[in-house]
């Protein structure tokens, strides 16, 4: 009996959760700044996560690498303590890991129509639809994106 019910929670999660093929809702589009004809590598990430850490410089060098041509990334920081949040990226800023824009989410409004399972959690936008998740920390994610998103083009 609990395996069913934990089951029917995690369909549940599922299907409130944004995955491969969903198209983004208004309200989420807009509050993310979202424009047509444009990729977007949308990254959820906190001071506390350690695996955030070490990917989040090799995102900023695919960001980088990427601006102005045609893809943006958009950095989501989930921690509740806007202040904590605010110093480490400051802190990733001074060392030039982070120059990409970023938008605080202390209450949870926009990683709660996401729903990643985890962190760090990338999400690929294409049109206001998601074209791919990367969950967790991966090797060289400059490298993984570049693919990714060459393939959107």
């Amino acid at each position: 009996m609990r395996i069913i019910a934990v089951l029917l929670v995690l369909t549940a999660v599922l299907l409130s959760a944004y995955q491969k093929g969903d198209c983004l809702s208004d309200p989420i589009s807009r509050k993310l700044g979202l424009e047509k004809d444009k990729i977007y590598v949308i990254d959820f990430f906190a001071s506390w996560c350690t695996s955030c850490k070490k990917e989040l410089p090799y995102l900023n060098r695919f960001a980088k690498h990427e601006k102005g041509k045609g893809i943006e990334v958009i950095g989501i920081d989930v921690d509740e303590d806007v202040v904590a949040g605010k110093a480490f990226q400051e802190a990733l800023r001074r060392e030039h890991a982070l120059g990409f824009r970023v938008l605080n989410d202390p209450q949870g409004e926009i990683i709660k129509r996401f729903d990643p399972i985890g962190m760090p959690a990338i999400y690929i936008v294409n049109n206001g639809k998601v074209e791919a998740l990367i969950l967790g920390a991966k090797d060289h994610i400059d490298t993984l994106l570049h693919e990714k998103t060459e393939a959107l083009r």
